[in-house]
């Protein structure tokens, strides 16, 4: 394997266009031991704003000025006043417990939660808790302050749960906090209720928050909001794998409360094979998020030892990214070159087998080209066209000697007789993203020999 070879060889720290972001020096306060234990990583989502958001302006109806007047009309919020929060989560893994990381990543200053909850969903909707919601504490303590610009753990709650199950996590939240550290496009319909609601039981008292109507007000309706991980308490043997990218691996314009990410799909598979049942995959993407540089999120290189290298027993990462960085929206600086983009990923692969652990790459998926261009900023132009196929053919010839599979989505989801299109049956209709059934074709041809690999 790459990784065994590339264990000694030295490590590249800054990438060739990497800027720095506070994000990128983050710290992790853990209330437990600080043991990987059986722990892993059974969902997760990582923060981007609301400062970051508010530079992919419209496109997600979060964060500054331009959009002030649609975020009156749309959620979703950037901060509260004297309100619970309830939002719902689909465990990738299950355990004999459950510990919390809540981030203030992006506050203005520290952020105090004074009570959290966790509980089993009741039933396949809503946010209902099934028995009593148990309190989540933190050192000892059911109030937790997460100092501006860090995350912390929770200690342990005695939470049996199951692979594929929904959680719900009520949080109280006064007024005076400032901005929320959020991750947009949740795909999931969360819920808001005046004062404490953390100990609700049923959730009439709960309004729910998110247009899930369809695909595309399901992504710019809905976010997450302070959670950026759960972990389950599994068994020995049992390892995190991280599927790091884009909108693309964030399940952009899947369909709202289906869990349809292409993550969630490998999640599915992995389970129901016995050899990679004790896997566990966890999502760490951003969308509109870039490899070499800040914008909407700190960049893959800056985010790349708190997301990934920090999670617990990790055991592989799954990798697709670069289309942001060769083919951005109108409103960033200039697109960067298939070179310039190599040289990120190799950086990448470098940092990542230093850790001892295997990473796969993915080859970009269509963008489009001027017959048929994407809405979403200047990626179908003759220019990027052309370094999407320049970084694609570089993978498919001397990727291996950096990565250690190759997993061709490109060729999965493209339209054999246009290759720079996504084929119709896959296409959320705008040329750059993949549908539901394109994100579950992506899960379910990713090598099983890859899966293997990391399973071992």
């Amino acid at each position: 394997m790459v990784v065994a070879a590339l264990l000694a060889a030295p490590v590249a720290m800054a990438g060739p266009d990497s800027n720095t972001h506070g994000s990128g020096d983050q710290h992790t306060h853990q209330a437990g031991n600080g043991d990987d234990g059986n722990w892993v990583s059974a969902w997760s989502a990582s923060p981007q704003g609301p400062p970051t958001l508010g530079k992919f302006g419209i496109e997600t109806l979060s964060g500054d000025s331009q959009v002030q007047i649609a975020q009156q009309i749309v959620p979703p919020p950037t901060a509260f006043e004297d309100e619970t929060i309830r939002q719902v989560m689909y465990l990738h893994h299950g355990g004999s417990a459950v510990r919390i990381q809540v981030a203030n990543d992006y506050g203005t200053g520290d952020t105090t939660i004074p009570s959290v909850t966790i509980g089993k969903r009741a039933g396949d909707s809503g946010a209902a808790v099934e028995g009593e919601p148990l309190p989540v504490t933190f050192d000892g303590k059911e109030s937790v302050t997460i100092p501006k610009g860090e995350r912390v753990l929770s200690d342990p709650v005695p939470l049996t749960t199951e692979a594929l199950q929904h959680v719900v996590v009520s949080m109280y939240l006064p007024g005076g906090q400032g901005p929320a550290t959020v991750h947009g496009n949740a795909m999931q319909t969360f819920f808001t209720s005046a004062g404490d609601q953390t100990d609700a039981v049923d959730d009439g008292a709960f309004a729910e928050r998110g247009i899930v109507n369809n695909p595309y007000t399901s992504t710019f309706t809905t976010a997450t909001y302070y959670a950026t991980s759960i972990q389950v308490e599994g068994e020995p043997g049992d390892k995190t794998i991280v599927a790091l990218g884009d909108s693309i691996t964030d399940g952009f314009f899947s369909e709202g409360n289906t869990d349809g990410r292409y993550p969630d799909v490998l999640a599915r598979r992995l389970k129901a094979n016995p050899e990679t049942a004790h896997l566990s995959v966890t999502n760490q993407a951003i969308s509109a998020g870039r490899v070499l540089r800040d914008d909407v999120g700190p960049s893959t290189l800056n985010r790349l030892e708190n997301d990934v290298l920090n999670q617990p027993n990790l055991g592989g990462v799954l990798f697709l990214q670069g289309i942001n960085d060769i083919g951005n929206t109108l409103f960033q600086d200039r697109p960067r070159t298939a070179d310039e983009l190599i040289e990120g990923y190799k950086e990448l692969a470098q940092r990542v087998h230093a850790a001892g652990v295997p990473i796969y790459i993915g080859t970009l998926t269509p963008a489009g080209n001027l017959a048929r261009p994407t809405p979403f900023g200047m990626y179908s132009l003759p220019g990027p066209v052309a370094e999407r196929n320049k970084v694609n053919e570089w993978l498919r010839t001397e990727g291996t000697q950096y990565f250690d599979g190759i997993v061709d989505h490109d060729k999965t989801i493209r339209d054999p007789l246009v290759p720079d299109w996504i084929a119709l049956q896959y296409d959320a209709l705008d040329n750059l993203h993949p549908n539901q059934l394109g994100y579950k074709t992506m899960a379910e041809t990713i090598p099983q020999e890859y899966l293997d690999e990391m399973a071992g």
